[in-house]
């Protein structure tokens, strides 16, 4: 048997009241956001850290190295900010598809006056980290598509920088290829830092995104 519904005009009338709500919330938020986003302001306070030497002339199979900041951004407004403690990211691409493995046997980070900052202690040393296969396209001038393949080895070091100064970073390790060969690495590098406070409306520093 078939069902039917039928809705009374009381219901009907109800219903479009609802649908006339909710439009009208929604043009009320839009008006509001176009009003009020170009008076916000967005304040600076990040910090950046520069590796102050060059890569060698040669090619060394050695880690990349990143800071990450932790920069945390408000909405409409507020501080765009780093937030300490820092981490250090580690990460190689091998696009020979022979590196298995990679082992972290040491992490230091020692400012100026001597200290090793105490968020490596809490490091569990030594790290071993495995690949994992990437895969990415790319066009070439005829149009067509090419498959690049890779290993990625990727090894992160939480909460180890703790202060807004210079350090130098050093990292021990050695990479491990599929047929045993060991493959050792030694990172010794300076950072510097810049640190940067202002004060920018919450339209330009969307726009410069």
């Amino acid at each position: 048997m078939k069902s039917t519904v039928d809705r009374s005009d009381s219901e009907v009338t109800t219903l479009q009241q609802i649908m006339k709500t909710k439009l009208h919330s929604t043009f009320t938020l839009l008006f509001a956001a176009a009003v009020l986003l170009p008076s916000c302001n967005a304040k600076y306070d990040m910090v950046t850290f520069n590796a102050a030497g060059t890569m060698p002339a040669t090619k060394v199979t050695v880690p990349s190295v990143d800071i990450d900041t932790n920069v945390s951004a408000g909405m409409f407004g507020g501080d765009i900010k780093s937030k300490k403690p820092y981490d250090i990211h580690a990460f190689y691409t091998d696009s020979t598809l022979t590196i298995a493995s990679a082992e972290f046997t040491k992490v230091t980070v020692t400012y100026a006056d001597g200290t090793v900052d105490p968020g490596i202690a809490a490091l569990k040393l030594p790290m071993r980290v495995q690949h994992y296969y990437n895969e990415e396209t790319r066009f070439v001038t005829d149009g067509t598509s090419v498959i690049d393949k890779s290993r990625r080895i990727q090894a992160e070091f939480p909460k180890t920088i703790t202060r807004d100064e210079a350090f130098t970073l050093q990292i021990e390790g050695k990479f491990t290829k599929d047929n045993g060969t060991i493959i050792p690495f030694k990172i010794k590098e300076k950072y510097t830092l810049s640190h940067e406070k202002k004060t920018e409306s919450w339209v330009d520093f969307v726009s410069g995104i």
